[in-house]
Protein backbone atom coordinates (compact mmCIF):
# COMPACT_ATOMS: atom_id res chain seq x y z
CA UNK A 1 0.00 0.00 0.00
CA UNK A 2 2.95 2.60 0.57
CA UNK A 3 3.76 2.50 -3.49
CA UNK A 4 -0.26 3.84 -3.90
CA UNK A 5 0.41 6.31 -1.05
CA UNK A 6 4.10 7.52 -2.53
CA UNK A 7 2.45 7.84 -6.26
CA UNK A 8 -0.60 10.14 -5.24
CA UNK A 9 1.39 12.30 -3.01
CA UNK A 10 3.79 12.57 -5.84
CA UNK A 11 0.81 12.89 -8.13
CA UNK A 12 1.42 10.51 -10.51
CA UNK A 13 -1.72 9.83 -11.49
CA UNK A 14 -2.96 10.21 -14.98
CA UNK A 15 -1.91 8.40 -18.54
CA UNK A 16 0.96 10.53 -18.94
CA UNK A 17 2.42 9.74 -15.82
CA UNK A 18 2.87 6.46 -16.46
CA UNK A 19 7.00 6.35 -16.72
CA UNK A 20 7.38 8.20 -13.41
CA UNK A 21 4.98 5.13 -12.14
CA UNK A 22 7.58 2.74 -13.65
CA UNK A 23 10.57 4.47 -11.79
CA UNK A 24 9.32 5.06 -9.09
CA UNK A 25 7.99 1.49 -8.38
CA UNK A 26 11.81 0.61 -8.76
CA UNK A 27 11.94 1.74 -5.01
CA UNK A 28 9.28 -0.72 -3.37
CA UNK A 29 10.48 -3.69 -5.00
CA UNK A 30 13.61 -5.98 -3.92
CA UNK A 31 15.61 -9.12 -4.11
CA UNK A 32 14.47 -11.27 -7.02
CA UNK A 33 11.57 -8.78 -8.26
CA UNK A 34 14.10 -5.94 -8.49
CA UNK A 35 16.67 -8.22 -10.53
CA UNK A 36 13.37 -9.11 -12.88
CA UNK A 37 12.72 -5.41 -12.80
CA UNK A 38 16.23 -4.24 -14.35
CA UNK A 39 16.33 -7.46 -16.77
CA UNK A 40 12.63 -6.78 -18.31
CA UNK A 41 11.96 -3.09 -18.03
CA UNK A 42 14.96 -1.13 -17.35
CA UNK A 43 17.72 -2.87 -19.08
CA UNK A 44 18.69 -1.88 -22.14
CA UNK A 45 18.80 -4.85 -24.36
CA UNK A 46 15.30 -5.73 -23.04
CA UNK A 47 12.58 -7.76 -25.17
CA UNK A 48 9.98 -5.29 -24.47
CA UNK A 49 11.11 -1.67 -25.24
CA UNK A 50 8.10 -0.10 -23.78
CA UNK A 51 6.48 -0.71 -20.96
CA UNK A 52 3.38 0.41 -18.77
CA UNK A 53 2.78 0.57 -15.68
CA UNK A 54 0.03 -2.26 -15.31
CA UNK A 55 2.48 -4.44 -18.07
CA UNK A 56 4.96 -4.20 -15.30
CA UNK A 57 2.54 -4.62 -12.13
CA UNK A 58 1.19 -7.90 -14.32
CA UNK A 59 4.61 -9.23 -15.15
CA UNK A 60 5.76 -9.06 -11.55
CA UNK A 61 2.48 -10.51 -10.40
CA UNK A 62 2.47 -13.65 -13.01
CA UNK A 63 6.28 -14.28 -11.96
CA UNK A 64 6.19 -13.35 -8.26
CA UNK A 65 3.00 -14.23 -6.67
CA UNK A 66 0.77 -15.58 -8.84
CA UNK A 67 3.59 -18.26 -8.26
CA UNK A 68 3.50 -18.08 -4.88
CA UNK A 69 0.24 -18.29 -4.17
CA UNK A 70 -0.10 -20.95 -6.73
CA UNK A 71 2.47 -23.10 -4.38
CA UNK A 72 0.57 -21.94 -1.34
CA UNK A 73 -2.64 -23.53 -2.13
CA UNK A 74 -1.00 -26.32 -3.38
CA UNK A 75 0.31 -27.15 -0.16
CA UNK A 76 -2.86 -26.30 1.86
CA UNK A 77 -4.88 -28.34 0.08
CA UNK A 78 -2.62 -30.89 0.52
CA UNK A 79 -1.81 -30.29 4.27
CA UNK A 80 -5.62 -29.66 5.29
CA UNK A 81 -7.09 -31.42 8.04
CA UNK A 82 -10.94 -31.81 9.49
CA UNK A 83 -11.92 -29.18 12.38
CA UNK A 84 -14.52 -31.09 14.26
CA UNK A 85 -15.74 -27.67 14.90
CA UNK A 86 -16.37 -26.47 11.91
CA UNK A 87 -17.72 -30.27 10.27
CA UNK A 88 -17.43 -31.90 7.81
CA UNK A 89 -19.10 -30.15 5.18
CA UNK A 90 -16.50 -27.14 5.27
CA UNK A 91 -14.01 -29.36 5.66
CA UNK A 92 -14.60 -30.05 1.98
CA UNK A 93 -15.42 -26.63 1.19
CA UNK A 94 -12.04 -25.66 2.56
CA UNK A 95 -10.17 -28.33 0.40
CA UNK A 96 -12.05 -26.68 -3.29
CA UNK A 97 -11.17 -23.38 -1.93
CA UNK A 98 -7.52 -24.25 -2.02
CA UNK A 99 -8.19 -26.66 -5.21
CA UNK A 100 -9.35 -22.95 -7.14
CA UNK A 101 -6.71 -21.48 -6.49
CA UNK A 102 -4.47 -23.74 -7.66
CA UNK A 103 -2.46 -23.70 -10.94
CA UNK A 104 -3.59 -27.08 -12.12
CA UNK A 105 -7.32 -27.66 -10.66
CA UNK A 106 -6.66 -31.46 -9.68
CA UNK A 107 -9.29 -34.26 -10.76
CA UNK A 108 -11.91 -35.67 -8.35
CA UNK A 109 -10.04 -38.38 -7.25
CA UNK A 110 -7.50 -36.46 -5.83
CA UNK A 111 -9.70 -34.29 -4.34
CA UNK A 112 -11.95 -37.02 -2.64
CA UNK A 113 -8.39 -38.79 -1.80
CA UNK A 114 -7.22 -35.81 0.13
CA UNK A 115 -10.80 -35.47 1.55
CA UNK A 116 -10.81 -39.22 2.80
CA UNK A 117 -6.95 -38.83 4.17
CA UNK A 118 -7.84 -35.11 6.15
CA UNK A 119 -10.80 -36.88 7.90
CA UNK A 120 -10.78 -38.91 11.13
CA UNK A 121 -10.23 -42.39 11.13
CA UNK A 122 -13.21 -43.75 12.44
CA UNK A 123 -15.02 -41.09 10.50
CA UNK A 124 -13.59 -42.72 6.94
CA UNK A 125 -14.48 -46.29 8.39
CA UNK A 126 -17.99 -44.86 9.03
CA UNK A 127 -18.57 -43.35 5.61
CA UNK A 128 -17.17 -46.37 3.65
CA UNK A 129 -17.75 -49.53 6.37
CA UNK A 130 -21.00 -48.60 8.35
CA UNK A 131 -22.81 -46.70 5.21
CA UNK A 132 -21.55 -48.18 2.52
CA UNK A 133 -20.29 -45.04 0.50
CA UNK A 134 -17.78 -44.70 -1.99
CA UNK A 135 -16.10 -42.14 -3.60
CA UNK A 136 -16.34 -44.54 -7.42
CA UNK A 137 -19.81 -44.76 -6.83
CA UNK A 138 -21.55 -41.79 -4.93
CA UNK A 139 -21.62 -38.29 -5.10
CA UNK A 140 -20.18 -35.73 -2.72
CA UNK A 141 -23.84 -34.89 -1.32
CA UNK A 142 -24.04 -38.76 0.39
CA UNK A 143 -20.85 -37.93 1.89
CA UNK A 144 -21.76 -34.66 3.29
CA UNK A 145 -25.35 -35.76 4.17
Amino acid sequence: MDVCYHLAACCYGGDDMDQERIFALHEFINGEAQNWFHHHVLHTNRDKQDWTFKEVLIGLYNCFVNAATMQEAREAFQTAVYDAQMGIQTFYEELIGHAQNMAVYPDEFTIWETFLDGIPAEMHHTLICDDNLSPEVNTVTKFLA
